[in-house]
């Protein structure tokens, strides 16, 4: 069973909506305007794209897990929920639709390796207007290949508590493992993925050769100055 599949029921009690998040994307709009149209690469269950919806003319928002999807669009039916993977967004939607494209929660990486990230840029500059903004976050990975970490902050709630490691395997690869354990029933769901940690100097030469001139990077959704040490990396590109 797919990782993501796995974990669908749950996702929403591991990562509820990140109110920073939603705060970092309105601050880059026009106050009282709502003519500015948004896609939302790794939507998941579309919570950050239905908190803002009130604030664009149009919504798209993508992923390529369907049971997550479903879940999406049981929260809000007039957003455009679609199972695409974000290396066809350039052929699903026409150069020059969008004002913002966001990408959130660590999605980047699940790409094997820096020819797809850059790619992706490529097509996130095809289909963004040419004042458009590409705002997107992963984990520094600075800090995790630099300092060995092994795991993530352990997420615990009353209802499950999700454990996260990483180990680095002979490609240089990430396998991400995590233990989901379900505290009403004591079931555990053990899962496992590959991901690829691209470092922010790599992240920075693929967005120049995409096009983006302007590169601002942040250690969180609350534009803290960028840290090596820190572990969010968020960045705002245009």
């Amino acid at each position: 069973m797919d990782f993501y599949t796995q974990i669908s029921e749950y996702y929403k009690d591991i990562f509820p909506l990140n109110k920073a998040q939603v705060t970092f994307v309105k601050s880059y709009l026009d106050k009282g305007k709502t003519t500015k149209s948004m896609l939302d690469i790794g939507c998941s269950t579309g919570d950050l794209s239905v908190e803002l919806y009130d604030y664009f003319d149009v919504i798209a928002a993508i992923d390529t897990n369907e049971e997550m999807l479903e879940i999406a669009r049981a929260n809000n039916n007039k957003i455009d929920f679609k199972n695409i993977s974000m290396l066809d967004v350039d052929t699903q939607f026409p150069s020059n639709t969008f004002d913002f494209v966001l990408c959130f929660g660590n999605t980047i990486v699940h790409l094997q390796n820096n020819n797809e990230i850059e790619l992706l840029f490529q097509k996130v500059k095809t289909i963004l207007k040419p004042n458009g903004k590409f705002l997107f976050q992963i984990i520094n990975y600075d800090n995790v290949l630099d300092n060995n970490l092994k795991e993530l902050p352990t997420i615990e709630n009353n209802r499950i508590k999700f454990e996260r490691y990483y180990n680095i395997d002979q490609n240089n690869m990430i396998d991400f493992s995590t233990t989901l354990t379900i505290k009403t029933t004591g079931e555990k769901i053990i899962s496992s993925i590959k991901l690829f940690p691209a470092r922010k100097q790599q992240i920075e030469q693929s967005l120049l050769k995409a096009g983006f001139e302007n590169i601002i990077s942040f250690s969180s959704f609350n534009k803290n100055e960028y840290s090596k040490n820190s572990l969010p990396l968020v960045f705002e590109c245009y």
